[in-house]
C-alpha cells in the first residue's frame, strides 16, 4: 500500500465551491444587461405640434444618432417632423402624449439597441446594402433588424 501525499493546491482542484468562486472572480460582469433607463421625454405641445425638448439626451442614452431615432419616431407615428441639431429638440407635427412616446422609445430600445442574444446594450447598427444589422460588441452576435 502506497501512501500518496497530495498538496493543498491539488486538493483545491477537486473542491467545487472553490473552483466556482475562482471562475466568478475571473469572468467580468455583463455590461448593460440590467434594467436600462431612458430619460423621460420633456414634452411641450403647441397647437398640433409636439416638441421633445431633451431629444438629443435621449438619443445619446440610446447610443444612436438622433437623426436615426427621429426617423424611427416619425415612421411609427406616421407624422412629419424635424430634428434641430442646435437645440437638440425634435419637432413632430402631431399631438402625442408622453406615455405613447415612452412606449415607442422602449420598443426602439428592444428592437434596435438591446442584443437579442445576450441582452447587452453595447451594440451598433450597420447598414449592409439595403439591410440594417444589429451587431453586438459584447458577444459578437449579428441580427438583421426591420428597416425604418
Amino acid at each position: 500500500m502506497k501512501l500518496e501525499v497530495v498538496s493543498e493546491e491539488a486538493r483545491k482542484l477537486y473542491d467545487y465551491e472553490w473552483l466556482l468562486q475562482r471562475l466568478y472572480a475571473k469572468v467580468p460582469p455583463k455590461s448593460g444587461s440590467a434594467e436600462y433607463k431612458i430619460p423621460e421625454p420633456k414634452v411641450l405641445r403647441i397647437g398640433n405640434q409636439t416638441i421633445i425638448q431633451n431629444f438629443r439626451e435621449i438619443a445619446q442614452k440610446l447610443k444612436r444618432d438622433p437623426q436615426l431615432v427621429a426617423r424611427y419616431l416619425q415612421k411609427e407615428l406616421a407624422a412629419a417632423g424635424s430634428y434641430d441639431p442646435g437645440s437638440g429638440q425634435l419637432i413632430l407635427n402631431v399631438k402625442v402624449s408622453r406615455r405613447v412616446l415612452n412606449q415607442f422609445l422602449q420598443l426602439f430600445l428592444k428592437n434596435y439597441v438591446r442584443c437579442p442574444t445576450c441582452g447587452s446594450i453595447d451594440t451598433r447598427l450597420e447598414k449592409r446594402g439595403r439591410t440594417w444589422v444589429l451587431v453586438c460588441e459584447a458577444c459578437g452576435a449579428e441580427q438583421p433588424v426591420k428597416p425604418f
